[in-house]
């Protein structure tokens, strides 16, 4: 990874003084967020907003996705996923007049971009659905001369930086950096990223969303709370700078975020400690392994979970009737099995002070064509990762000032939100306010019942009778290599931008120099395109 070296040339030209809200400030802000789901019309703003009691609420209509690409050997097939949600989604409104547009909401990267190319998304018409914005129609944009290349771990992005008002809610971050996009590589929606700064240094090249919320007193502090519901609930959402008492059981636990030292690629994310895991069966049995010690990140841009290889092949040979299919490298198991009672257990914190949480076999079960399902996990021995999931089973804070993170189980009895202060305490331990869902177990192993850490042969397979999955995960995954480069201006015309792109996703994690090459091509087409459009002199 490469650090950015030119965006502090233009951060200066932001003026606090242009810092406002329209919504009281420091008061919590929700926005109910669902999967994604292609479509032209978007309701309004009053529509989607309304101010509560001590904060602000915005709606959105809860929809699904597009199916990923699947090949079941040599023949491709546009396949049905009944888990379509597996890119979550948000409603936010740029520029003067306000222009809504749909966004993936990502926890695995920091920045704000739009208008992603949809003839090189990897899903042209799913890509297409969706309005991108329109910068030529805006009254508050301004161009920065700052240019970028974001890399994922799918996909890649050329954007051209600029700042223009935001509005979340019924609040406006006013003169927000944000990106637009020209060229990009199989994403098909843009990111609204909240993460912590990914750059080598650990420190913002510039205030991110969550930064210029607290800053200009939205919020008192840079934490927010996340709940994405199970996929066919259409009452997920983020709130920010507040926590909904309603929407978990039990006490929040408090889990520090690790230091990048501390974690396997030594990049800041929202990394903490999983210490053990467990299935619970059907017929209320239980088992768990003995205590372990894995950093993970949380990351609500990824679909799947992706953890070391034992433990994704004690989870997956767990699975009632399951077989470990060759050629895809997934557990297949019998779409039934979702609407069994059983639940995979993740475990955090001490013995002492364990939080369990239980992710329903139908959240953590993925029907990948009608009547073909896999388990929603693999492996990966470099950044493990909790993707949705598992995040559509907890209720999540992210507390970027005091770097902690709080969870607890996901759960549905209402609505009692509550505000998140400033300070060393600004995330009261609070308790839900619904009821524990996991009493009944019949019978309990002890710690040791399910082991995590030896490498095991599966005890059944599909010898490739099963789909080989093509970018099936279709959210971006985390954010990598950034390679800052000189302003390229702003074409005329609306969105999106040309560019060539080959298609091929260039997903080699490590390669800097293979993204640099992406942006050098980026930034002579659209350099040929137009230097500055005269619209913004």
């Amino acid at each position: 990874m490469l650090p950015l070296t030119t965006l502090s040339l233009y951060v200066s030209l932001l003026s606090p003084a242009a810092a406002g809200v329209l919504a009281s400030p420091n008061l919590p802000i929700k926005l109910p967020i669902s999967p994604a789901q292609g479509h032209r019309s978007s309701p309004s703003l009053t529509s989607r907003s309304s101010n509560g009691n001590g904060f602000v609420r915005a709606s959105v209509h809860a929809a699904h996705g597009a199916p990923p690409k699947l090949r079941r050997r040599q023949e491709d097939e546009g396949l049905k996923n009944q888990n379509l949600g597996t890119t979550y989604t948000i409603d936010i409104d740029i520029g003067t007049p306000p222009q809504t547009v749909t966004l993936i909401l990502d926890t695995g990267s920091p920045d704000l971009w739009v208008n992603p190319q949809c003839e090189t998304s990897g899903q042209e018409k799913y890509c297409n659905s969706f309005r991108q914005f329109d910068y030529t129609k805006s009254k508050t944009i301004q161009d920065t001369g700052a240019a970028d290349i974001l890399k994922y771990g799918k996909g890649n992005v050329t954007i051209e930086y600029v700042t223009d008002d935001v509005i979340i809610g019924s609040a406006k971050i006013k003169s927000q950096i944000l990106g637009i996009g020209f060229e990009s590589i199989d994403i098909p929606l843009g990111i609204l990223g909240l993460s912590p700064s990914v750059s080598p240094d650990g420190q913002s090249p510039y205030p991110y969303l969550l930064d210029s919320m607290a800053s200009q007193g939205i919020i008192s502090s840079r934490a927010f709370s996340l709940d994405l519901r199970s996929i066919d609930n259409p009452s997920g959402a983020i709130i920010f700078g507040g926590v909904d008492l309603g929407k978990f059981s039990g006490s929040l636990a408090k889990l520090p975020m690790l230091d990048p030292s501390q974690t396997p690629s030594g990049v800041d994310r929202y990394w903490i400690v999983l210490s053990g895991v467990g299935m619970t069966y059907p017929d209320g049995e239980e088992v768990e392994s003995e205590e372990i010690g894995v950093p993970v990140f949380l990351d609500s841009g990824g679909t799947l979970s992706r953890l070391p290889e034992t433990i994704f092949q004690a989870i997956g040979d767990s699975f009632p009737g399951s077989q470990y299919d060759t050629e895809s490298g997934f557990y297949i198991v019998d779409c039934a099995v979702a609407e069994q009672a059983g639940s995979v257990d993740f475990i955090f914190g001490s013995s002492t002070s364990a939080k369990k949480i239980r992710v329903p076999y139908g959240d953590f079960i993925w029907e990948v064509q009608t009547g073909v399902c896999v388990v929603g996990v693999l492996p990966t021995d470099d950044e493990p990762v909790f993707g949705d999931s598992f995040l559509r089973a907890a209720y999540v804070v992210f507390d970027q000032d005091n770097r902690n993170l709080h969870l607890a189980q996901a759960a549905n009895c209402g609505e009692q939100i509550v505000e998140i202060g400033s300070g060393q305490d600004a995330v009261l331990s609070s308790t839900g306010k619904c009821k524990d869902g996991s009493a009944g177990s019949t019978k309990t192993a002890g710690g040791g019942g399910l082991d995590v850490t030896a490498t095991r042969a599966p005890t059944r397979t599909a010898g490739g009778s099963g789909p080989a999955v093509t970018n099936s995960d279709f959210g971006p995954g985390p954010a990598g290599t950034r390679v800052s480069t000189g302003g390229i201006g702003l074409p005329t015309g609306t969105g999106g931008g040309g560019g060539s792109g080959d298609g091929n996703g260039n997903d080699d994690d490590d390669s800097a120099a293979s993204g640099l090459d992406v942006g050098v091509t980026a930034a002579a087409v659209l350099a040929g395109l137009n230097m500055l459009a005269v619209w913004l002199l």
